[in-house]
């Protein structure tokens, strides 16, 4: 049987469902809280949810950080750092 979030999580065994359920809710209040930093950080900072994130990596290390540490905190390639 293949699952994907449009699979009912009835047709799964019983030992299953509940957490299956739960897994998906919470995917989806993730979602639509995420949605909401993005949309208010756009509209009243003007910044980006990832931009947000840089200046908040480099705010808990004042003495600075080398950009390898910064992509490891943002969990993100070198490259994205750099580029």
């Amino acid at each position: 049987m293949i699952l994907d979030s449009e699979t009912k999580a009835v047709e799964l065994p019983d030992d299953h469902g509940t957490e299956l359920r739960l897994g998906l809710r919470l995917l989806t209040c993730t979602t639509l809280i995420e949605g909401e930093v993005r949309s208010r950080l756009r509209e009243k900072f003007d910044v980006t949810l990832p931009r947000f994130d840089l200046m908040a990596q480099l705010d808990k290390v004042p003495d600075g950080m080398t950009l390898s540490d910064l992509s490891k905190r943002m969990m993100v390639s070198n490259g994205n750092v750099t580029g």
